[in-house]
């Protein structure tokens, strides 16, 4: 039975300019998992930039790395899943990058709600 308070499914499109560092795009929620059903990071400025995409599980200190420096050429994008990624309740989908306000970022999802 799910949860009253939350839609049995529910698709969001969230949206992110990159800040220089670790950003968390994404963090599901003790009510939902998750399928990530798209991703786009699009190279915004003149030069090429680089950009890790990381998946960090629930109760683990270790990140997965799903692309490791991956560089998008100028004024181009990059689609860094070939297929859907399944986050379970608390796992969190993040990015990584030497220079902000650089690269921005649209991730589709659709959100289940849990028993």
């Amino acid at each position: 039975m799910a949860t009253s308070n939350i839609p049995l499914n529910k698709f969001r499109l969230l949206s992110q300019n990159l800040v220089s560092g670790s950003n968390l795009i994404y963090s599901s929620s003790i009510d939902v998992s998750t399928i990530v059903l798209s991703t786009q990071i699009t190279n915004i400025v003149d030069t090429n930039k680089s950009v890790s995409v990381l998946v960090q599980r629930s109760g683990s200190n270790s990140q997965i790395a799903l692309i490791k420096d991956a560089i998008i050429p100028p004024n181009e994008s990059l689609n860094p899943l070939s297929g859907k990624l399944v986050l379970e309740r608390y796992d969190q989908f993040i990015m990584t990058t030497n220079s902000g306000s650089t690269l921005d970022v649209v991730l589709s999802v659709l959100e289940n709600a849990n028993n």
